[in-house]
């Protein structure tokens, strides 16, 4: 008995049904993401599921996830931290393990006359909805030893849908 392998490629016309409804129709989360490809590509569901399996384990898809975009559940903002060189890195252990509201946290190596530069670390920071960000982000230099921060918060949102190979 020999088994046949599926398709994995993009161009398979079941696989480019999949993916275009995959990829650039579905928006937000879904209670059943498959069950809503399968509805909106009119190919049945178990068949869904068993393309993108295959086409995951060929590398013709990297990975599959549905994104939140956290936007609209708290407010947030990117922190560019001014910290004394002696206390970078435990600010940046405090920041990344300890602190659940921060986010991304990276300590950025630069060249002296770059404009920015004496902001080392640099994080994400967001606050549940009631919360104050400015008071957050004060508590957090106080606890850290940073000298100066600068916020920058989240003015508008902009989502970059980028697909692969298919796209000619």
């Amino acid at each position: 008995m020999t088994i046949e392998a599926l398709p994995v490629r993009f161009d398979d016309p079941i696989n480019a049904a999949v993916l275009a409804v995959s990829e650039d129709k579905l928006e937000g989360f879904h209670r059943d993401p498959f069950g809503e490809i399968s509805r909106r590509s009119g190919i049945e569901l178990p068949v869904v599921v068993e393309r993108v399996r295959e086409m995951v384990r060929a590398g013709t898809i990297r990975r599959v996830r549905q994104t939140l975009l956290s936007t609209s559940l708290a407010q947030g903002a990117l922190i560019a931290w001014q910290v004394p060189q002696d206390k970078l890195s435990s600010a940046f252990d405090y920041m990344f393990q300890r602190d659940p509201f921060s986010g991304h946290v990276v300590i950025r190596t630069t060249e002296a006359a770059v404009s920015g530069a004496r902001y080392k670390l640099w994080t994400t920071l967001k606050v549940p909805q009631g919360f104050s960000l400015e008071k957050h982000a004060q508590y957090l230099a106080a606890k850290t030893g940073a000298e100066h921060f600068m916020m920058m918060p989240a003015k508008r949102l902009f989502a970059l849908g980028v697909g692969h190979v298919r796209r000619r």
